[in-house]
């Protein structure tokens, strides 16, 4: 069934389908256990994303009912499924991937990294720094979606911006998967504007690249994309995605 299952997603280069197929994060659901012709990837514990592929079917959208999900649809029939079903909830918006082959400029990158304030210090997450990303509602997305501090030190990754002993940016995994991570990035809004973001996720792709683990980007905003960029990625295609007020 795995191969089943795997060949539903095929060609469909997202690296938060691929942490669910490897077994390493998230979950696969299908329609049909012995036989499958629909499947939901779905990962994330608070914010989730979740990949529809195969043959559009309700039901797969409905095991998500009332939690805070991102849904991509594979095709245009699944957008047609969703765009039919859910007209009175589902908010499409537009995503933007970037190219999963990157070659970074790691001498600029070690320059972005170093460019702050002398008050402001940048950080690798442990477990205390763990602990403080979860309490506020800003920060919780770069680690939340590890099930505890041990399993984010295990498969994680990431680096935080601390200013006067308080967390102000940081620049994480979203998600594992075996050859590398999905980049979070999030700044308290206090603090947004001031490169903090750019010199955070700086250092996150040079340890990304000493460890051999490929930093992935996906953006959800044009802002973040424009972030990327300046980071060295490259744009590859936009794509849509559903929002939903159940």
């Amino acid at each position: 069934m795995k191969e089943q299952i795997a060949d539903l997603f095929e060609g469909w280069e997202e690296t938060l389908i691929w942490s669910c197929l490897q077994g390493v994060m998230g979950e696969v659901l299908v329609d049909d256990v012995e036989n499958p012709k629909s499947a939901l990837a779905k990962i994330g514990r608070c914010a989730s994303f979740g990949f529809l592929a195969g043959q559009p079917t309700v039901s797969l959208i409905e095991v998500c009912r009332g939690e805070d999900i991102i849904l991509v649809p594979e095709d245009e029939a699944w957008v047609k499924l969703i765009d039919e079903a859910y007209e009175d909830i589902a908010q499409p918006f537009t995503r933007y991937a970037t190219k999963k082959d990157t070659v970074f400029d790691t001498e600029r990158l070690e320059k972005l990294a170093a460019n702050l304030p002398s008050d402001f210090a940048l950080k690798s997450i442990n477990e205390n720094l763990y602990q403080q990303c979860l309490q506020e509602f800003w920060s919780q997305d770069l680690v939340a979606n590890y099930k505890d501090v041990e399993e984010f030190l295990r498969l994680g990754l990431g680096y935080v911006i601390v200013y006067e002993n308080q967390i102000v940016s940081g620049a994480s995994s979203y998600s594992t998967y075996k050859d590398g991570i999905e980049i979070e990035v999030d700044t308290h809004p206090d603090f947004r504007r001031k490169g903090l973001a750019k010199a955070v996720a700086a250092q996150l792709i040079l340890e990304c690249l000493k460890q051999n683990r490929y930093p992935s980007w996906d953006a959800h905003t044009k802002n973040s994309l424009d972030l990327a960029k300046k980071l060295g990625y490259e744009f590859s295609h936009e794509y849509i995605a559903y929002e939903f007020e159940w």
